[in-house]
């Protein structure tokens, strides 16, 4: 059975359950944590936090575990992620490991490699699309999520 994911995400979104369980289906639930990182005191090493306020130019961290609750594997499960408005992505953060990741320019409709994104300028000319043009991140598992199984996928943006 084939199952596909769409995420919305907000800067603080709780966690909530994406598909009812319906007999032996797959169930995913979607849990969202979003965090910064601060300096412990006066060394290099840094800890995270839940983000409640960050200024501009300041970075969060989205983790989103996408965890089957049903008795069946998940197959073809895509998270689909908005970067959130008044954020740019920070090129090169979003995790790759065990799915394919693709991005959108146009709001989501159409998603390509990175590397394949292009958007036309003000002055009409097409160019290469920058991390600041990017308005969705897909992320497609390549493995089915088996019961109970649980994936983490994140990103990070900054504020503008």
């Amino acid at each position: 059975m084939k199952k596909s994911l769409v995420l919305s995400l907000l800067l603080l979104a709780p966690a909530w359950p994406l598909r009812a369980a319906t007999g032996s289906e797959p169930s995913i639930v979607v849990k969202t944590i979003a965090e910064v990182e601060t300096k412990v005191d006066d060394t290099d090493q840094v800890k995270r936090e839940p983000a409640k306020k960050v200024s501009p130019g300041g970075a969060v961290i989205y983790t989103i575990s996408a965890s089957n609750t049903g008795s069946k594997p998940a197959t073809d499960v895509v998270v689909t992620d908005p970067v959130p408005e008044h954020m740019d992505y920070v090129d090169g953060s979003a995790s790759t490991e065990g799915a394919r990741v693709t991005f959108s320019v146009d709001g989501g409709k159409t998603f390509a490699a990175r590397e394949k994104l292009q958007v036309r300028g003000q002055d009409g000319v097409t160019r290469a699309a920058s991390a600041t043009d990017l308005t969705h991140i897909r992320w497609q598992f390549e493995k089915p999520l088996a019961p109970g199984e649980s994936r983490v996928v994140q990103f990070r943006a900054r504020v503008e």
